[in-house]
């Protein structure tokens, strides 16, 4: 069963949105708000590791580099570990 979320979003997000719905890539709002919501949460499956993310750094300093690259892509869909670090440095 769906739950019922009321949020504030800018007038501008909501301009966005109905845009979308208008052009005809979402149904309604609700629609355009779930596919937003979803995409975002796959974009960053880190933000789910919770626990197992202690795990892993705690294992993190015996990995070879090769096994970082490989642990780097099952977590972060096939980003490099060095794009990832690259990144966090800009912000």
């Amino acid at each position: 069963m769906d739950e019922v979320v009321t949020s504030r979003l800018s007038e501008e997000l909501v301009a966005k949105v109905d845009r979308a719905v208008s052009r005809g890539y979402f149904r309604s709002r609700s629609d355009a708000l779930r596919a937003i919501v979803e995409g975002y949460f796959r974009e960053h499956p880190e933000l789910f590791l919770g626990k197992e993310i202690e795990n892993i750094l705690a294992t993190a300093p015996n990995l070879s580099d090769e096994e970082l690259e490989k642990l780097g892509s099952k977590l972060f869909r096939d980003m490099s570990v060095a794009k990832l670090v690259a990144e966090g440095r800009e912000r």
